[in-house]
């Protein structure tokens, strides 16, 4: 009955916020529930990265990722950073060994009382704390902040230029932001139905507005004073696409997309053995989810592995 009630709740909220166009309510919805899907199943950090060598586990290839993010952003003791939509810390605990002062925010509840609980039994809160409040307007004085990062983050946010003013705002002069996220490239076309289908089905499944573009981006964060200073793509850097962590594992993608399977989950839900709206729960937010993260990154209207460092002017 769980998952029925939240696909229900969940389509109410997304056709209230592409009406309204604020996801923040569909966003929170969704997370409120995939949150302990996400740190059952990927360490916490739903976010994708090529592997730099062939059979390299998701969460060491993520490691090496975020530690590779510290070294862009310099981060070290006394240094401060800001984490921008954290979910329940994952990064940060990969980060905190760098020594520097990391806040994590995040609009979920739910994930600050999970990452901060974390956090207080490993030793390392406060100076690694998650915050619960709105990237449009942290609790952070004007430079007061050495750099920031946010990674699979903004596409969460309708309109770029507000949340990157609020990240030029908190930065010192010369603090630098990384941005590393999934982006749509310039081969989607939005008159391709399958091209709509699959950006549109993921965007619908994660309560996200529509992906922006990685052109716009720059464009938006050069508009707030933050101009690029680096860039690399670790796709084009290793050879490995960034849904490597999926297509590496031929019985994983069988599994996502068997009929076999999507005929057996149908049949244990009529049986009671699965909930009810369990198959459209899968189909949406489970195996669709990742068919279309894999099919968009084929088709290459989806990037999501290149690391982008700027500096404030």
């Amino acid at each position: 009955m769980a998952e029925k009630t939240f696909v229900k709740e969940h389509d109410e909220l997304y056709r209230e916020a592409k009406v309204s166009n604020d996801h923040a309510t569909v966003t929170s919805h969704y997370y409120s529930v995939m949150s302990t899907v996400i740190d059952e199943y990927f360490n916490g950090n739903f976010h994708f990265v090529p592997p730099n060598r062939a059979g390299l586990k998701l969460d060491e290839a993520l490691s090496d990722l975020h530690h590779r993010i510290g070294e862009c952003l310099e981060l070290s003791e006394g240094k401060t950073c800001i984490d921008i939509g954290c979910g329940i810390g994952g990064v940060i605990n990969d980060l905190e060994g760098t020594g520097a002062e990391i806040t994590g925010i995040t609009i979920a509840p739910n994930e600050v009382e999970i990452g901060n609980t974390n956090f207080q039994k490993s030793g390392i809160y406060p100076r690694c704390q998650l915050v619960e409040g709105d990237c449009h307007k942290m609790p952070f004085p004007d430079a007061s902040k050495d750099t920031a990062y946010a990674i699979y983050a903004l596409k969460y946010f309708v309109n770029l230029t507000p949340i990157l003013n609020e990240i030029a705002r908190v930065l010192k002069p010369g603090g630098r932001f990384v941005i590393y996220d999934l982006v749509k490239t310039n081969k989607y076309d939005e008159t391709n139905e399958e091209h709509r289908s699959i950006i549109e089905g993921f965007e619908y499944a994660c309560g996200m507005p529509s992906i922006h573009y990685r052109d716009e981006m720059v464009e938006v964060a050069k508009n707030a004073g933050l101009k690029l200073v680096e860039s690399v793509d670790l796709s084009e850097e290793t050879g490995f696409p960034y849904y490597y962590c999926f297509t590496s594992s031929p019985t994983f993608m069988w599994l996502a997309q068997s009929p076999v399977i999507k005929g057996l989950i149908k049949v244990a839900q009529a049986l009671h053995i699965l909930p009810q709206g369990f198959h459209k729960f899968n189909e949406t937010f489970l195996s669709g989810t990742v068919l279309k993260i894999v099919e968009g990154g084929k088709r290459g209207i989806l990037a999501g592995s290149e690391i982008l460092v700027f500096e404030k002017v």
